[in-house]
């Protein structure tokens, strides 16, 4: 998280209390989005993992943390580098291919969106600055890492969605510490909404 200071017209604005502590990265869920269609199919048992990241280590690592939760769900799940051939990018065609006639309900992708800067700032309680008087700002820009993730249903021609949300890491300096929460985050968020566990 950087903080720094500036001029801003009317207002003397100080680092919220609300900011996460500096260095400290937690992921959130966001709204999820249930397709009706999940009522009327068969629980989603058996599911390949696809995580689209830039490095191919985050790449492994985060596909095996979202197994490991799948399974604790009761889910068998594989990761994609261990249906597709050695080498192959998980496109929809290649790994349509790969997955054929083996029994898959679901495919869950994980797709990074990107990293996003986020100014925070809040007003201080002053009468001057009320009315306009010129003076210092406070400011902390905190980054994001964004993650679009789906459930695609294995089992049809047309792979409709079947789940989906959107996740922000905060301050992800590290990005071996942060893939264990971020996937731990994703599937707790999939049980609440009975698209995997027990209840689904």
């Amino acid at each position: 998280m950087r903080t720094g200071r500036g001029t801003h017209f009317g207002f003397t604005v100080l680092v919220g209390a609300m900011l996460l502590a500096a260095g400290c990265a937690s992921t959130s869920v966001g709204k999820t989005w249930k397709s009706p269609a999940l009522a009327q199919l068969p629980p989603v048992k058996k599911v390949v993992v696809v995580a689209m990241v830039p490095s191919d280590a985050t790449r492994q690592q985060l596909e095996q943390e979202l197994v490991a939760k799948l399974s604790e769900e009761g889910v068998q799940a594989v990761k994609s580098s261990d249906v597709l051939p050695a080498g192959a990018k998980p496109d929809k065609d290649t790994l349509r291919s790969a997955i054929e006639g083996q029994g898959y309900d679901g495919i869950l992708v994980a797709r990074f969106a990107g990293i996003h800067e986020e100014v925070n700032v809040a007003p201080a309680m002053s009468y001057y600055d009320y009315f306009g008087a010129y003076g210092p700002t406070d400011y902390s820009v905190t980054e994001e890492a964004r993650m679009q993730v789906s459930l695609f249903d294995a089992r049809g021609e047309n792979g409709q969605l079947l789940w989906s949300t959107n996740t922000k890491t905060y301050e992800p300096s590290d990005v071996q510490k942060e893939v264990p929460g971020l996937a731990e985050a994703i599937v707790k968020s999939m049980a609440k909404d009975q698209v995997v566990g027990s209840a689904s």
